[in-house]
């Protein structure tokens, strides 16, 4: 019982609104690697106060999407190759534990449903399958078994999401992209997570490959 006897729903708080868009932005390239965030400009745009704009940017912070550097003030994070490199060694092994882990712990159900999201995949265009691979892999963080690997991963998407700008260089045709997760899923129906666990690394190290050795080092920048 409330006590002005009415039940509110709640709508998502603005700051997890203003939070999203900033993401969104930055994920489609809007806002590039090392751009300097601009408070006023932003918040004339969304239309909101600076109090609401600075609690999405320190929550994009703790992502890893922005850093926050004290006379240049908070910019787009900017990856450069050694940790580009870093960040596949650490998404190769986390994938390696949770491909593996999904192998041996999903249900029938869990893995139906990923076949599901892979057959759906077919009717997508190429300009969609970073998202589509993403929510591929999230369905077996998700159902690994293995909550620690899972965390870490869901910390790296940040930054893979930057990443993912370079994309184009990789020039991996969208149907050897499918059949690398049908060769996933064919080791997950047999329940073989060795097998999967090394598929997804393999797969890892292709993309790798792709964008680190055409990177450059960012430019330093004054703290």
């Amino acid at each position: 019982m409330t006590i002005l006897g009415m039940n509110i729903v709640p709508e998502p708080l603005l700051r997890e609104k203003v939070t999203e868009a900033i993401r969104a932005s930055i994920s489609a390239g809007n806002l590039a690697p090392g751009q300097k965030l601009v408070e006023r400009e932003i918040c004339g745009e969304l239309g909101i106060s600076r109090t609401v704009l600075r609690e999405a940017l320190q929550h994009l912070e703790a992502e890893g999407l922005i850093v926050n550097r004290s006379r240049r003030g908070r910019t787009v994070i900017s990856i450069g190759r050694q940790e580009a490199a870093d960040i596949y060694a650490v998404r190769k092994a986390l994938e390696g534990l949770i491909g593996s882990g999904f192998a041996d712990n999903a249900t029938a159900v869990q893995i139906k449903k990923l076949k599901a999201h892979l057959q759906s995949m077919r009717s997508r265009q190429p300009r969609d399958a970073f998202a589509a691979e993403q929510q591929f892999f999230a369905i077996m963080r998700d159902h690994c078994g293995n909550h620690v690997a899972a965390d870490f991963a869901r910390q790296l998407d940040g930054r893979v999401m930057i990443l993912k700008q370079l994309s184009t260089f990789q020039n991996i045709p969208y149907q050897e992209r499918l059949q690398e997760l049908d060769a996933i899923v064919a080791a997950i129906e047999t329940r073989n997570g060795k097998l999967t666990g090394e598929l997804c690394m393999r797969r890892i190290e292709r993309l790798s490959e792709g964008v680190v050795n055409l990177m450059e080092e960012p430019k330093a920048m004054v703290s």
